[in-house]
């Protein structure tokens, strides 16, 4: 049953010879169907084999007939089905077919956004009653069962009367009798009604006196993939070319109901209708709308889902699969590049990546790439590529860019991010990108942000000239270059920068030949082929870090490069520590210590501080490791000096 249905299709066991479900199936995750435990439930005994239909099965639809001649009816309008998967129970058929695209409320798409027209007198699975004799068919798409195999509640078998594949075609491309009453037709304004009440209201004389504003706000919703966030204050529609949630002004929903009216108006002859179109009812219409549509926190939890330019990745554990675009996933990000599983990316992995860094980084470069797809930061590590210049780190952070897609991507401000409007930026971005920046980078107050921007932390993002304060948490990729080593401000927090930080050092030999802006040649050229190398990258993340946390997998040598440039950031403190020690006779001058220090980094291989901030450091260091203070009478060369008595270097 599997080889026809295909590998989307969620098959549910029932009892034999009923069609009572032997487990529980609606919020049950796709990959539990898949293990040996469930297997085991259509083996052990006989059972009923039942299809959860639509979103769940990929598509997969299908429609009832309960007499022949309308089935007849359908195949002789509908020839390209008359070769799809068909069954049959007791009478009539169940024509099987795979929708191919969005489909929208007429296929009897019913998800949470939205009202749905109601597309059948009852839900589940099950024929019409008696009172509903005049319908032709019965439509069976999200959140239906359909049984394909088994016995009949009457006590016949389910036959296959055409054992096929199902078809798979758009839902626009099926053809109706005419003279056929469609449910979505028929039953959608009466739902609208019993929901809302009627349109509008007229007088004894037959005029519009007024309009049910909830109504419009209804229809629209029925009408159109359209959610609100409350915490964004925004409205956000469908598009199905994109797949993706687009931002839609309050003006541009104002004029679609607008021009709703009008149409309908026209459609019943209702002309005073036009007249109740002001600016306060339409106003009115969308308050009402924002309530019916509200979904907050609609973006989050997107965890193992990654949107392309031709479909959307789904993650089942450690498989994955390319679905077609639906407004169930509610993607507002997408990568620009489309999947090809036979792309490959050889001058991005021999030209700019092997050649410049340790091969166990090459997989490390490769799992922050599958982070930064996913769209959130499960490590909660930020990446530093520092190194020479020429060495390839602005360019490879340029391909990250382009595969990301640069509507997703933003400038990391470290100076600004203490500021009172720099987190705003940050909202519905993923990816945080420093370029070439200066040593001092993670050395301002504001750096020390970037621990919650990467862990998970929330905090109020306030628009300039706003309407107040939104929230935003912190699972932002960040990925920094820089031809400097950075130094860090610490102020005493090591552990926490130790869990956030990971290096990846450019010191192999410059290329003999450089080719400006090869990062975004490569994106043009073999921009599949990189999307495939990091789909991989993200299979390894979700495999190493499960969804109730973890780590990435680090080697020593990469360890050691985030303990060193921590070293390197109290360095001070390090030499302080190694090389001086107290002395009740001693004394060194701020000259003295600072030219040993000086002297010192060199032989760790470590970056010298600049000499102000090391006199600034001083002081504390001091009082801290020695509990000496500054004096400015310690005598050299008959000269009074500033520096600190008790102390001297060791060895001397």
């Amino acid at each position: 049953m599997a080889a026809r249905l295909g590998a989307e299709a969620f098959l549910v066991p029932c009892e034999w010879g009923t069609k009572a479900p032997l487990v529980t199936y609606v919020e049950r995750p796709f990959e539990g169907t898949k293990t040996p435990a469930y297997r085991a439930l259509f083996e052990v005994e006989p059972a009923n084999i039942a299809v959860y239909l639509g979103q769940a099965s990929g598509g997969l639809c299908a429609i009832d007939f309960d007499r022949d001649e309308d089935l007849a009816a359908f195949l002789a309008v509908n020839p390209k089905l008359a070769h799809t998967l068909r069954s049959r129970g007791s009478r009539g058929g169940m024509v099987w077919l795979k929708i191919k695209g969005t489909r929208n409320a007429e296929c009897g798409l019913r998800n949470e956004n939205h009202l749905t027209p109601a597309l059948s007198p009852k839900g589940g699975e099950g024929e019409y009653p008696e009172s509903a004799n005049t319908a032709h068919f019965e439509w069976r798409a999200d959140k239906r069962l359909s049984t394909i195999y088994g016995r009949h509640p009457k006590g016949m078998e389910y036959t296959l009367v055409v054992d096929a594949v199902p078809v798979v075609l758009p839902f626009a491309e099926i053809v109706w009798p005419e003279d056929w009453e469609l449910p979505w037709q028929t039953n959608s304004d009466g739902k609208l009604k019993q929901l809302y009440g009627e349109p509008f209201y007229t007088g004894d004389k037959g005029a519009v006196t007024s309009i049910n504003e909830a109504y419009w706000a209804g229809l629209h919703a029925t009408e159109h993939e359209v959610l609100y966030e409350p915490d964004e204050l925004e409205f956000y529609a469908y598009h199905a070319v994109s797949g993706l949630y687009e931002l839609e002004s309050a003006d541009v929903i104002r004029t679609k109901i607008s021009n709703r009216m009008l149409a309908a108006s026209r459609q019943v002859n209702v002309f005073d209708l036009q007249k109740k179109r002001s600016a306060k009812t339409l106003n009115n219409v969308i308050m009402h709308l924002r309530g019916i549509v509200e979904r907050r926190g609609a973006f989050v939890n997107r965890r193992q889902v990654i949107h392309l330019a031709n479909g959307v990745v789904v993650f089942n554990g450690a498989e994955a699969e390319l679905q077609s675009f639906s407004p169930e996933f509610r993607s507002r990000n997408r990568s620009p590049i489309a999947f090809d599983p036979d792309a490959k990316c050889e001058r991005f992995l021999n030209e700019l990546v092997r050649p410049a860094v340790h091969p166990d980084d090459v997989e490390l470069l490769q799992k922050f790439a599958g982070m930064y797809l996913l769209g959130y930061n499960r490590a909660q590590r930020l990446l530093i590529l520092d190194g020479q210049s020429g060495r390839g780190k602005t360019q490879f952070a340029n391909v990250m860019q382009g595969l990301v897609g640069m509507a997703n991507v933003t400038q990391l401000r470290t100076k600004l991010l203490a500021e009172r409007f720099e987190l705003f930026r940050y909202l519905k971005k993923t990816l945080l990108v420093g370029v070439d920046v200066d040593a001092d980078f993670l050395g301002t107050k504001g750096a020390a942000v970037l621990k919650g921007l990467v862990g998970g932390d929330w905090f109020d993002a306030e628009q300039k000239g706003g309407t107040g304060c939104f929230q935003v948490q912190g699972n932002f990729n960040v990925v920094i270059t820089s031809n400097a080593r950075l130094h860090v401000r610490l102020q005493g927090d090591v552990g926490a920068w130790r869990r956030r930080l990971s290096i990846v050092r450019y010191e192999a030999p410059a290329p003999a030949r450089k080719i400006h802006d090869f990062g975004a040649y490569l994106v043009r050229t073999e921009g599949s082929g990189i999307l495939n190398w990091a789909l991989l990258g993200a299979q390894k993340v979700l495999a190493e870090i499960p969804d109730e946390g973890g780590d990435l997998v680090l080697t020593e040598r990469q360890r050691g490069l985030v303990d060193s440039l921590l070293a390197e950031s109290d360095s001070p403190r390090h030499f302080l520590q190694e090389r001086v020690v107290s002395d009740a006779w001693g004394d060194l001058t701020v000259t003295e210590i600072v030219e040993a220090y000086a002297a010192y980094c060199p032989e760790r291989r470590w970056q010298p501080m600049p000499v102000t901030e090391v006199h600034n450091k001083l002081e504390g260091l001091m009082l801290e490791l020695f509990g000496v203070t500054k004096s400015h009478d310690i005598k050299r060369n008959e000269r009074n000096q500033r520096g600190f008595s008790r102390v001297k270097f060791k060895g001397v």
